[in-house]
């Protein structure tokens, strides 16, 4: 008969047949009647319930008021018929629970925010930002200063920045406390600053605070002690000028109009000084009045320029202008100088002109004229005997002069010349040595001396200042020197047509090797000629006697090509055997008993030699190369070389 299992409020949970197991109704493991090894099972059930199922996923079958010990989570849980949920009654959501009893708390994981539920409503315990606003509102802290005493001070954070702190003391702060998004004090002579907090509130960031940015309290204050300005420099009521009397400033005064400053006597406006365009204007404002400068000279003022509105005339230190610009005293012009008129007459008996350089052909609009304009242009001197011109020709592109120029010698130029490009070309005794061509030149007087190229001519010696001087014949044979002079000096040819001194030729043919040829057979001084170099104080006895050493240059060779038949070793012997008088050895035969006394044997029972036969022999000589050199006074061997 099977079990029928309930639940623990009667409902019937599953009719459990005999002699198997359920896995598959709840997360124990439910034993029908005579099912065989039932122990394990109920074993691993009791592990189970003392684990409270523990494991990183929640049970598959759970029931409600099951619990569960998530191992991801380390918690205990409990099943509510929907879900697990902790059973410490926190529950940790993105989205509020729609499930929760009295006591729960709810974190929102999302927006970082903790719920308590009381029953029927659900309160916001903190904070009062949500995570996407970032922290925001005040927080209370402790402060330790640079005497090491704790100050309670409250922060000001908006969307997670630091906006001010409001503190009950100043103090200053130390390095390692500093107070992270709080400007440095920049009065502080430590080096690297300190933070300072000030009573009352501070403004955070100190460094971005400017006139029209930065954190700002905006409404109406009863009153003020001072304003601070963007460089934080704090200005003291005693630091503004009055409106309604009199003022005094030690620093500048600046208006940002261009309607500029105004000046009058009540509401009447006489002079204003302003800006029109780019042009400052200083204006009168009443019609005709007079406008002057004064300037104090002693206890009295001076006019030192009075405009005469009425007659449109300035005057210069005079107050009664005659003229449209009357300077009453000396002009000094500092600048350029413009007459506009057709004639400009100078009443003066001297003419000084502090400029170096007197300009011609400008034309009205100042600009330069061209050639064509200003031909004929220059200087001209009026005579009643006819002027002296020095002028400007376009056809002949220089300056022309109707008179003589004379160059006179002076003590600072005692011989005056005439330069091309700074250059001497012509002085009063001499060209200058950049003039090359004279073309034109028919006649030379009488020289003295003469250089052309590197040659120089000079009575009746002709030399250079290059490395020689070449004398070519032209048309036939020329004598170029007498018949009892040499030439001398004359440098040993290099190339193939050079001239060759008498001991360049000595020298090449004394210095040109010897060649000679001998047969040194029987010579024997030394005798060793085959355990040293072979009889070569024999061979240099005939060398000096054919050529001395002394007639030949000192350190030439002499090569002797040596032939020797000494110690020769005959060769190509022919040696015949016969028994017959065509060999060179004639051989005898003769019959004798063998060993075993039962036959004979053919021995040699002579040799000689043949006198009638005949035989090649060779004799082989031996060749060397023996080389001397000469000291000039004996000849020494060199070397000797088997060829």
């Amino acid at each position: 008969m099977s079990y029928r299992l309930n639940r623990t409020d009667g409902e019937l949970l599953i009719d459990l047949t005999d002699g198997i197991i359920d896995t598959a109704t709840t997360d124990l493991t439910l034993i029908g009647k005579n099912y065989k090894g039932f122990g394990e099972w109920i074993n691993e059930n009791f592990i189970k319930l003392l684990e409270n199922f523990a494991s990183t996923a929640s049970p598959t079958n759970p029931l409600t008021g099951q619990l569960w010990f998530d191992k991801q989570d380390q918690k205990l849980k409990v099943f509510d018929g929907t879900s697990f949920r902790p059973a410490s009654g926190t529950i940790v959501n993105s989205s509020q629970p729609s499930n929760l009893t009295a006591g729960d708390i709810w974190i929102d994981n999302e927006n970082n925010k903790l719920y308590l539920f009381d029953g029927s409503d659900l309160t916001l315990v903190g904070p009062e930002y949500d995570a996407g606003q970032g922290k925001t509102g005040f927080e209370t802290a402790s402060q330790l200063d640079t005497t090491d005493v704790q100050r309670t001070i409250l922060k000001l954070f908006i969307g997670g920045t630091l906006y001010g702190v409001y503190s009950p003391e100043t103090f200053t702060i130390p390095l390692e406390y500093s107070i992270p998004g709080l400007s440095v004090d920049p009065l502080d002579t430590n080096f690297p600053k300190r933070q300072k907090l000030y009573k009352g509130f501070n403004v955070a960031n100190q460094e971005e605070e400017t006139g029209s940015t930065g954190f700002w309290y905006n409404g109406v204050a009863t009153s003020s002690k001072a304003l601070v300005d963007d460089a934080g420099i704090v200005r003291q009521a005693e630091s503004f000028l009055p409106s309604n009397s009199n003022g005094v400033t030690t620093g500048s005064l600046r208006i940002k109009n261009s309607a500029g400053l105004s000046v009058g006597v009540g509401d009447t406006e006489y002079a204003v000084l302003k800006i029109a365009g780019s042009t400052t204007l200083l204006e009168t404002q009443q019609s005709n009045t007079d406008l002057a400068l004064r300037v104090r000279t002693g206890s009295s003022f001076l006019n030192a320029v009075y405009i005469d509105a009425s007659a449109s005339r300035i005057g210069m230190f005079t107050t009664s202008p005659n003229t449209t610009l009357d300077v009453n005293g000396d002009v000094n012009v500092r600048g350029n100088f413009s007459v506009q008129g057709e004639t400009l007459f100078i009443d003066a008996t001297t003419l000084r002109i502090q400029d170096k350089n007197i300009e011609l052909g400008i034309t009205d609009d100042s600009t330069e004229a061209d050639d064509a304009t200003v031909d004929g242009g220059g200087l001209i001197l009026r005579s009643l005997n006819g002027s002296k011109d020095f002028l400007y020709q376009v056809n002949t592109e220089s300056w022309s002069s109707n008179q003589n120029i004379n160059l006179i010698s002076s003590l600072a130029i005692p011989n005056p010349s005439i330069k091309v490009d700074g250059v001497t070309v012509l002085n009063k005794t001499s060209l200058g040595s950049t003039v090359i061509s004279a073309l034109g030149l028919s006649r030379i007087g009488t020289l003295t001396e003469l250089d052309i190229d590197y040659l120089n001519f000079d009575a009746n010696k002709i030399s250079s200042s290059n490395s020689g001087i070449q004398l070519e014949a032209v048309g036939g044979n020329k004598n170029v020197v007498s018949a009892n002079t040499r030439i001398t000096g004359v440098s040993d040819p290099q190339a193939a047509q050079d001239a060759a001194t008498k001991n360049y030729v000595d020298t090449e043919i004394a210095s040109v090797d010897i060649l000679i040829s001998i047969d040194i057979s029987g010579l024997s001084d030394p005798d060793d000629v085959f355990t040293n170099f072979g009889p070569t104080n024999s061979i240099a006895t005939i060398l000096d006697a054919l050529k001395a050493p002394n007639s030949v240059v000192q350190g030439s060779f002499a090569k002797i090509f040596t032939v020797s038949y000494d110690n020769s070793v005959a060769s190509g012997i022919i040696v015949s055997v016969a028994s017959d008088n065509s060999g060179v050895l004639q051989v005898a035969y003769e019959n004798v008993r063998d060993a075993t006394g039962t036959g004979t044997e053919s021995v040699v029972q002579s040799i000689v030699a043949n006198s009638t036969a005949s035989g090649a022999v060779t004799l082989t000589p031996t060749r060397y190369v023996y080389t001397y050199q000469s000291s000039g006074v004996s000849w020494s061997f060199v070397s000797r070389v088997a060829v």
